[in-house]
């Protein structure tokens, strides 16, 4: 491995301690690391149906089985409801309750202080940039997971 690539595998390292350490510090009604699917069921469910367990799993490229159980949890807590699909009887949707939406904006709001006192000396544009760059490096290791996945297969 080159010097550049190694450097980067690094620092991905580092980033990825410092996300351990904050889900370490975490304190909020919303369990440790749940964080993510309870903003993806807000999104996913915005319309006023909710949304299935099957396209949340696809939309956080996770095993259905890893968020049957985040979904337990999250209604456990009250965070999140099951109501039925008012297409299909048989099914359920996904709903993130008052509560659930009270924990995660106050969820966003702690991480939101956090980041900008982290990014407190940053300009516009280096913030910008860190995002664009963050976001093409999600992609493309995506892509090249698929592309592995595929191969594998």
């Amino acid at each position: 491995m080159d010097a550049v690539a190694q450097e980067l595998e690094d620092r991905m390292r580092d980033l990825l301690r410092v996300v351990r350490m904050v889900k370490q510090q975490h304190h909020s009604a919303v369990p440790a690391g749940l964080v993510g699917i309870l903003g993806l069921i807000e999104r996913e469910g915005g319309n006023p149906t909710g949304c299935h367990a099957k396209q949340l799993a696809v939309r956080a490229g996770l095993d259905p089985s890893t968020v049957s159980r985040a979904v337990a949890a999250l209604v456990s807590h009250g965070l999140v409801e099951r109501r039925a699909d008012p297409d299909d009887g048989r099914a359920s949707v996904l709903v993130v309750t008052e509560r659930g939406h009270t924990a995660l904006a106050d969820s966003r709001d702690r991480y939101g202080a956090l980041v900008g006192r982290a990014l407190a000396d940053w300009t516009p544009e280096e913030v910008s940039a860190l995002t664009t760059a963050i976001g093409r490096l999600a992609t493309d290791v995506e892509g090249a997971l698929g592309s592995t996945w595929e191969a594998a297969r």
